[in-house]
């Protein structure tokens, strides 16, 4: 037979102090002495004393539990800003319920019913992950009175105006990644190695990221005196970059001299697919035409040559989105100070220059 669970009078009576004692304790309440904490904690760690959760959230009216609902997840970025999301919040003593939606299938009304469960299991806070349009659209339209954080790209193709929808709900707030400014830095640098013709691979056009990529570098090439081309590829994958990429070097009568002397992609995943494109033609990277990637994904800089390309802080956007989340939850918290654009607060994404970039030599 199981024995018995400890219970939190278990310990006030091992301890000598009063159950409301032990629940400052727990709860990490100032109003006790360094010796009575201590005291505590060596009893709670002797008996192998857990809170229960289903007790706190009947005494504090609080289930400390956000929910966390997110697509993209076969991709690195999200993959990336979820774990640390995850992470912080067990830090703090909160539970993640996560939800896993299929970006590619998703409707308001699939939407709404994850939402609503989320909402009826207690839920206090809700983070979006939310890269494509239909699902910004929803996360924001939602009629919600938990905070929630939505974390997208600045720029879409909608007439969404989350500026002005941020600005009327202080319990909604919008995170991302700067990716102007990082494609910014790509024309930058490419123009100061004397580049003035490029290529640039787009991603699905209902992502906001690809979106915000697209419509950014095409802005910043032509700010930077670069001729730019951009070839649609409506996926995010190697393989599709590469197919992509490769009917089109089939256009041109001798690729090593017709093809831009730049290609730019828009994540490293579509980078590995034309370079293999490239090598089947016999092309050298950099020595005929220079590779740039965004995310930084691991092993990138262990491709041949090594790849430069964007290095977005995921990391430190999911730690943002939940100092902001505490915030608005009444937790103390870092004050998060950023700057914003469209109503996103950005987070700035260097770019890593490594070998696959050279001056042109033609």
């Amino acid at each position: 037979m199981p024995s018995k669970r400890v219970s939190i009078f278990d310990v006030a009576r091992a301890a000598g102090v009063s159950h409301q004692t032990v629940s400052r304790v727990i709860n990490h309440s100032p109003n006790v002495s360094v010796a009575t904490r201590a005291k505590v904690q060596a009893t709670i760690d002797e008996l192998g004393y857990r809170p229960s959760s289903a007790a706190r959230a009947l005494a504090t009216q609080r289930t400390r539990t956000i929910a966390l609902i997110a697509a993209g997840m076969s991709y690195h970025g999200p993959l990336s800003t979820i774990s640390t999301i995850e992470s912080m919040a067990r830090k703090h003593g909160l539970y993640v319920s996560i939800a896993m939606m299929n970006d590619h299938e998703y409707t308001q009304a699939a939407f709404e019913e994850v939402a609503n469960s989320c909402l009826d299991q207690g839920v206090e806070a809700f983070v979006f992950v939310a890269p494509t349009e239909p699902m910004v659209d929803a996360a924001l339209s939602a009629r919600l009175k938990a905070p929630r954080i939505v974390l997208t790209a600045s720029h879409g193709s909608s007439d969404i105006d989350i500026e002005s929808i941020v600005a009327k709900d202080p319990t909604i707030a919008c995170l991302g990644i700067d990716q102007w400014s990082a494609l910014r830095t790509i024309a930058e640098h490419l123009a100061g190695l004397g580049h003035t013709r490029a290529l640039y691979l787009a991603g699905p056009h209902d992502w906001r990221d690809a979106v915000t990529r697209r419509v950014a570098w095409e802005a910043e090439s032509a700010a930077h005196g670069i001729d730019s081309r951009t070839l649609p590829v409506d996926d995010w994958s190697a393989q599709a970059a590469y197919e992509s990429f490769g009917r089109y070097l089939g256009t041109l009568d001798d690729p090593k001299t017709q093809l831009p002397t730049a290609i730019v992609t828009a994540n490293d995943l579509q980078a590995i697919g034309v370079r293999r494109a490239l090598g089947e033609h016999g092309l050298r990277v950099p020595d005929d035409v220079s590779l740039v990637g965004y995310d930084d994904m691991s092993g990138s800089d262990n491709l041949m040559p090594p790849l430069t390309t964007i290095h977005p802080d995921f990391s430190a956007l999911g730690v943002a989105a939940m100092d902001v989340l505490f915030s608005l939850l009444g937790t103390p918290a870092d004050k998060v100070e950023l700057p914003k654009m469209h109503g996103v607060a950005v987070i700035g994404a260097p770019l890593v220059v490594r070998d696959s970039t050279a001056a042109p030599t033609r």
